[in-house]
């Protein structure tokens, strides 16, 4: 029996729209008016820079966007305001997309196992996969935050493994991360392949990406390849 687990956050949706959708319809909303003045198209840029790196969401990313941006004075909010406003909005923005669905129902319909090893708050990550509305295809879902331990840990992705009832060489990982996606997989024995998204360069402990592909059509089209393997 084959499986496949898939990262969440920018492998299986695009972050950056999301985190437009996030800047246009929730973080102009409520802070808007504690600026001096904004573009809409740059707040999402400045977003999007803020949230650049493994610490995405977190307080460093919350930091770097009050000194992005132009508070009137005393109007600029504390990190911790940011992040739980983060938390509360940012899960409703994924986005769905035709490619995701026939991507998962191909693999489905084929007999794979389908997973989700996701590093993150447990309601958040959990509302982000309801937002996408891909819950009927999971076989298994493991949250960093429900589980105790992060990737690149390799218990998280044996967790997964144990629980579609499945072991490591017959399975794959993908994920957009090449430190905590791609070397904790490796390092519990999956088979991994990065999705590239925007041409990103590769980093990490590994000296390069066992399979790269730079799209989920092309990450689709490879795996049920393999089906004929």
């Amino acid at each position: 029996m084959k499986a496949v687990l898939f990262d969440l956050d920018d492998t299986l949706y695009d972050r950056y729209p999301a985190i437009r959708t996030y800047a246009q319809h929730y973080f102009y909303k409520d802070f808007g008016p504690q600026l001096s003045t904004i573009d809409q198209e740059w707040l999402a840029q400045a977003l999007i820079t803020a949230d650049g790196g493994p610490l995405r969401g977190g307080r460093e990313a919350m930091q770097a966007l009050q000194r992005a941006l132009p508070w009137l004075p005393g109007k600029m909010p504390s990190w911790q305001e940011l992040l739980a406003h983060w938390q509360a909005y940012f899960p409703y923005c994924s986005h769905w997309t035709p490619e995701l669905d026939q991507l998962l129902r191909s693999l489905s319909q084929l007999g794979w196992k389908i997973g989700i090893v996701t590093n993150g708050p447990g309601p958040g990550q959990r509302q982000k996969i309801d937002t996408l509305g891909i819950g009927n295809y999971l076989d298994a879902v493991v949250i960093s935050g429900e589980y105790g331990v992060k990737k690149p840990d390799p218990a998280i992705f044996m967790e997964a493994l144990r629980q579609l009832g499945v072991v490591a060489h017959q399975s794959w990982f993908v994920g957009d991360n090449p430190a905590t996606d791609i070397a904790g997989a490796v390092s519990a024995g999956l088979k991994a392949i990065w999705l590239r998204r925007y041409h990103r360069p590769w980093y990490g402990p590994l000296s390069k990406p066992p399979v790269c592909k730079d799209s989920m059509v092309a990450v689709g089209e490879f795996l049920v390849g393999c089906n004929k393997d």
